[in-house]
């Protein structure tokens, strides 16, 4: 396979570079490489932000930011108020959104799938933190890592962190994610 680039969205404190952290390692766990980081402009809670994914079946020599991804999954869709970079990408979107993929006429003829995750979060974690109903649908529509594997690593990592009562809730959000 030839490598397999995701350019998460998102605005500071909602996940965006978790998000990345939790795919790339899962993907590992499935014996893929690996190479996941974040940029940030001004370091504040609500800031954009944006974090890159690179996944590959053999090692990746490559340390840029991504350029054309295969995906672009966007946390927060007032984004795309602000940034034109958003548009410009000839990729598949996942959209946390309330919106119909109609309403995104910026994007026309670009696959898009949008998810109320925001929704979902609030419900099951009682905070807006999307990311985990967005890697859902990602894998659903790309299979690029294993339910399993990420299940694993949400469970490693909130361990890690003390956070157990959120383990359970977050691994709910991928699931309704992966079933909307």
């Amino acid at each position: 396979m030839k490598d397999f680039e995701i350019i998460v969205y998102g605005r500071g404190g909602q996940g965006a570079k978790t998000c990345a952290q939790l795919i790339a390692e899962s993907a590992l766990i499935d014996g893929k490489y690996i190479q996941a980081f974040p940029e940030y402009g001004p370091e504040r809670r609500g800031a954009p932000v944006r974090s890159f994914v690179r996944i590959s079946d053999k090692p990746i020599r490559i340390h840029e930011p991504i350029s054309n991804p295969d995906v672009v999954m966007v946390l927060d869709d007032k984004l795309f108020n602000n940034i034109s970079i958003l548009k410009d990408f000839d990729s598949t979107y996942i959209i946390n959104t309330t919106k119909t993929k109609e309403d995104f006429k910026d994007l026309k003829n670009k696959e898009i799938y949008t998810v109320d995750g925001s929704s979902i979060s609030q419900e099951l974690i009682k905070i807006n933190n999307p990311s985990t109903v967005l890697i859902g649908r990602l894998i659903k529509i790309t299979n690029i890592v294993t339910l399993d594997s990420v299940k694993n690593i949400i469970k490693k990592e909130f361990e890690k962190k003390g956070k157990l009562e959120v383990i359970e809730p977050n691994i709910k959000c991928l699931e309704k994610g992966y079933n909307y």
